[in-house]
């Protein structure tokens, strides 16, 4: 950031972390708003869901008020994690019947990605946790200390 001064250009600085409180002080001088971004409300989660797991026509609707439900706590990129290992589980269901198979199986006769099930959406959850709600307490006390209040 240093010699931004000697320039009559016009400089928008953006930062994100996911560890504020170990900014240095000299950092946090140089940033003039500092605004914690809160976890997906229900209908964000809910977005995030239908985004990344879209429902094919003709396979059955999956219960993204479930997910919306058993997610909360989780951050955008803990979702994101969630819904790829959702999305996975009909490939490895293929994967272990293929590794089941001692003969090799021609490419015409390769078994189809199935839909995804219930189960695979409980398997993901149950292998997926929420990683930001360990830091809750250290995000509050930053945004407490250093955040820029914003007035609604």
């Amino acid at each position: 950031m240093d010699g931004l001064t000697r320039t009559n250009e016009l400089v928008f600085v953006l930062a994100a972390t996911n560890l504020p409180w170990e900014l240095d002080a000299a950092m946090l001088r140089r940033l003039e708003k500092r605004i914690l971004v809160p976890l997906p409300e229900p209908e964000a989660r809910a977005a995030m869901f239908e985004e990344l797991l879209p429902s094919q026509p003709d396979e059955e609707k999956l219960p993204f008020d479930l997910l919306v439900e058993r997610t909360e706590g989780y951050s955008g990129s803990d979702i994101r994690l969630l819904c790829k290992e959702v999305a996975m589980q009909p490939l490895r269901r293929i994967m272990t019947l293929l590794e089941d198979t001692e003969e090799v199986v021609p490419e015409d006769e390769l078994p189809k990605v199935g839909p995804i099930r219930p189960e695979d959406i409980e398997t993901a959850l149950k292998n997926t946790r929420p990683s930001a709600h360990l830091h809750a307490h250290r995000y509050d006390k930053f945004n407490a200390d250093y955040g820029s209040q914003i007035l609604q």
